[in-house]
């Protein structure tokens, strides 16, 4: 079983854009390892199996480029010492490093805690890994099969003006349902990226009816080029920047991003982009507590009062959900989803006979 799915590992990272299916397969019916660090284990086994609702300190990498994190999964535990020695890591004193084995499919509904987790990285050798982002871990976590690419986004911002003077390419990428021709565009000033990240891709209009396709990746890094060109201003830049992440569901770099803003100042609207990530990643009780602790700070923000009650709700603290939306529909007497919450929270409550 390990060497058929390292032999799947393989074959998408050789064909980065050719269906999944039969590695997504094998993914949930393997044992998997991780990389940690903890406390020394009496008679040198380093083996350990990790319960679902257990922490743990699991090795992560940082993306250099947009701060979200990526969890290298081991098809083998001979992997995980591999990685260790060509990297040449030291555990900190009084700490060892420890290969963790998992049931299959165990890992991912484990991962998607971990703080900034933008996805995971299946590693077989210094050369050779596949990710797997955040949306594809989510449905290996509830057991299904991810959707087999391309993922198509529609533009995430009001519109994208290349100025002139900007280097484009125009290209072909290969056609889909629906899609006989569909044209590639990049701009080479902006930054590379590789073929595995024409799995998830971003419609942009051309006008007069036209359009063409960009790797959502190198849709950021256009935004990037855009900003420091002085074509697009700071602030809507930082505006776009989480917006589009948002959209294309890189929420790890969307959280890190705001945890970023945060410290420089803006905390506000750091605060908000939080709250959509914690609530969009099932992070109910975190969301509730920064949109408690929001609103206190800024009661003017509609926002914080829509979010923290949409997680009361769904956490089942009605009680709670009923004193907050009292205090909100009275900072915002004409709000229609705040009533709608409210006569939400009307039909959850007990009946007495």
């Amino acid at each position: 079983m390990v060497e058929n799915l390292e032999h799947l590992l393989r074959r998408a990272w050789r064909f980065p854009r050719a269906p999944r299916a039969a590695l997504y397969k094998e993914l949930l019916r393997s044992e998997t390892y991780l990389l940690t660090v903890d406390d020394p284990i009496p008679g040198g086994e380093t083996r350990r199996v990790t319960r679902a609702d257990a922490s743990f300190p699991v090795w992560a990498d940082k993306d250099p480029e947009l701060g979200g994190v990526w969890v290298p999964v081991f098809p083998a535990r001979d992997r995980v010492r591999e990685f260790v020695a060509a990297r040449g890591l030291k555990a900190p004193r009084g700490k060892e490093f420890l290969w963790m084995g998992h049931m299959p499919g165990q890992v991912f509904s484990l991962l998607r805690g971990v703080r900034r987790f933008a996805g995971l990285r299946l590693h077989l050798d210094a050369a050779t890994g596949v990710d797997l982002p955040w949306r594809e871990t989510l449905a290996l976590a509830e057991g299904r099969l991810p959707d087999e690419a391309p993922e198509r986004w529609d533009l995430p911002i009001e519109r994208l003006v290349i100025p002139a003077g900007e280097r484009i390419s125009l290209g072909r990428l290969a056609p889909w349902d629906g899609e006989p021709k569909p044209a590639l565009l990049t701009m080479p000033q902006a930054g590379r990226f590789r073929p595995e990240d024409l799995r998830r891709l971003v419609r942009l209009p051309l006008g007069e009816g036209r359009y063409a396709w960009t790797p959502c990746r190198h849709f950021l890094q256009i935004l990037r080029r855009l900003k420091s060109s002085g074509a697009v201003e700071s602030d809507r830049f930082v505006e776009n920047l989480l917006a589009s992440q948002l959209s294309f569901e890189m929420y790890g770099e969307a959280e890190a991003l705001c945890e970023w803003l945060a410290a420089r100042g803006q905390e506000a609207f750091a605060w908000m982009g939080l709250a959509v990530v914690y609530g969009r990643t099932g992070r109910l009780d975190e969301c509730a507590a920064l949109c408690r602790r929001a609103v206190g700070r800024y009661p003017g923000e509609r926002a914080f009062h829509v979010n923290g009650l949409r997680a009361l709700i769904a956490l089942g603290r009605r009680e709670e959900a009923a004193r907050r939306v009292e205090a909100a529909v009275r900072l915002f007497p004409q709000d229609a989803v705040l009533a709608e919450l409210g006569r939400e929270l009307s039909d959850l409550a007990p009946h007495r006979v």
